[in-house]
């Protein structure tokens, strides 16, 4: 049975990433979520994320002022999109005097993976090349950072996930964009390839035991608010919020603006 915002004991959440390809906005309540929508950043018919907001608001029965927390993903990932949910959801707690959590988007990457030993989450950064983080997930979510991000070719990343213990999951769409490039190196490796979207029974990722020489793909995931939620919940639970103003963008590389200005002088 669906929660409703009236049935609710933790904070109704109001969470969005404008990071990806795929926008998301949802409201959610006690870790479920209440209300959804996506939109593709792309499309020249894309609504705005203030539109978004007003959908799920309307779509979970919610008012603007209900909403006891914020959360949005602070990248890395599309410059302009990062900055437009940034500045929203700034704009929107500030003027509500609400708390936010500020969640890097390669975490929410390795959240939706669930619970596994070794993840390295990879998103587009652009000219073919990748933002990419090494992680462990916890059964409760919790993420636990084992490198830093990184700006990587997929020549680099390969070289130095050969290094990584096993098993190893990749999730995230750099992943799926790179799955040819990544199958041939796990191969010429000697490790097992599996891929959650075809394999089976006795192949479950779950399933694979502590040193096992294999890489999985994991399943494609496309929008991440509900993502961004959960982890802003566990850091809602541990105190971990902050106000508008310490709300920062993580970018990882320079901007090509920035990277022509840096040739320039």
């Amino acid at each position: 049975m669906p929660v409703t915002v009236q049935q609710q004991r933790e904070p109704l959440i109001l969470s969005v990433d404008t990071t990806t390809d795929v926008r998301s906005v949802a409201v959610v309540a006690d870790g479920r979520v209440c209300a959804q929508t996506t939109s593709c950043l792309r499309g020249a018919q894309a609504a705005s994320l203030l539109g978004d907001i007003d959908m799920v608001l309307k779509e979970a029965s919610a008012g603007l002022k209900e909403i006891a927390l914020f959360a949005v993903a602070t990248g890395p990932g599309s410059f302009t999109g990062l900055r437009t949910g940034i500045a929203t959801i700034k704009a929107l707690a500030a003027t509500l005097n609400k708390p936010i959590v500020g969640v890097p988007t390669l975490h929410a990457v390795a959240h939706a993976v669930g619970s596994a030993t070794f993840i390295v989450a990879a998103l587009p950064a652009g000219r073919g090349e990748l933002f990419v983080q090494l992680f462990a997930v916890g059964p409760d979510g919790t993420i636990e950072e084992l490198s830093s991000a990184a700006h990587l070719a997929p020549s680099v990343l390969m070289e130095r996930a050969l290094a990584w213990p096993t098993p190893l999951t990749w999730a995230g769409a750099g992943a799926h964009t790179q799955v040819a490039a990544i199958k041939d190196a796990a191969e010429r490796a000697g490790y097992k390839w599996l891929s959650e979207s075809d394999k089976a029974g006795s192949e479950r990722r779950e399933a694979i035991g502590e040193g096992t020489r294999v890489w999985t793909l994991a399943r494609e995931v496309s929008a991440y608010a509900a993502e961004i939620a959960a982890q802003a919940l566990i850091a809602y639970r541990a105190g971990h919020t902050i106000n508008a103003e310490e709300l920062h963008a993580l970018y990882v590389r320079l901007s090509d603006a920035e990277l022509n200005e840096k040739c320039r002088v």
